[in-house]
Parts: C-alpha cells; structure tokens; sequence
C-alpha cells in the first residue's frame, strides 16, 4: 500500500523547509536583480548626462550663429589672452593667500588655468575675481 504523506511526517517537512528555501533564494536573487539593473540604470544615465551635455552643447554651438541676449550672451566661447593667462597665475601664486580669494575661487581658477578657450562668462568672472582680490578694476589695455 502506497504511504499516504501526513502534513506532520518527516519528509513532508523536509519538502516545506526544502520549498521555503527554494523562494527565499529566488526572492533574493530577484532583489538582487533588481537592486543591480537600478544601479546600472543610474549609472548609465550619469555617464550619458556627463558625456553628451557637453557634446551637444559645443555642437548646438557651432551650428548656431551668433545671437545677442541675456541668455545665449554668456554661453560664447572665448580665447582668454596671455594677460588674462598671466593674471590667473599671479592670483594662483599669491603668498599669504588674501582673505578675497577663497576657496571655490582658486579651485574655479586652477581648472581655467589650462583649459583652451572659455565661455565668455568664465571670462568675465576671472575679471571679478581679479578686481576684488588686487582692488583695480581689469582692463586689457594694463598688465594684470
């Protein structure tokens, strides 16, 4: 006679633990799954953020010309001069440091210093930052 399994009998145990193990692993690899495909989304994401915002940006300005108004006025690239190059390693060398010349302001100067054309509002902000530290208003016609 075949053995009918009882709900209390050893091997009908065995098969519950078994069967509740079996989707708690499947739960968790789902999780895991989940937890990783949004990881990887996000980063994906970031790096198409990082990567195309300045692609499409150089492009949208190549393709257009150029136009007057408050918003597209600071957005013109610029060659900075060898007096503006200059006046930024002065400011960069400057012992002590003046308490006019923070951080965030040597920090913006450093990743100007090599770069090989600015956006004229970098320009202008160079300009700023080199009235307010040495007290003399730029002009291009003095040296820095």
């Amino acid at each position: 006679m075949a053995q009918s399994m009882s709900p209390h009998s050893p091997h009908h145990e065995a098969m519950t633990i078994k069967t509740l193990f079996e989707r708690r692993k499947r739960r968790i690899v789902v999780v895991l799954l989940l937890a990783i495909t949004m990881n990887v989304t996000s980063a994906i994401s970031a790096l198409r953020a990082e990567d195309v915002s300045p692609i499409s940006m150089q492009m949208a300005q190549m393709s257009q010309t150029p136009r007057k108004g408050p918003f597209l006025e600071g957005s013109q690239m610029a060659r900075p001069s060898p007096k503006e190059r200059e006046a930024i390693y002065q400011l960069l060398a400057l012992k002590p440091r003046p308490k006019t010349l923070k951080d965030a302001d040597v920090q913006f100067l450093q990743g100007l210093r090599d770069k090989a054309s600015w956006v004229v509002l970098e320009r202008r902000m160079v300009h700023e930052i080199w009235a307010e530290v040495t007290g003399r208003e730029w002009r291009d016609t003095e040296g820095p």
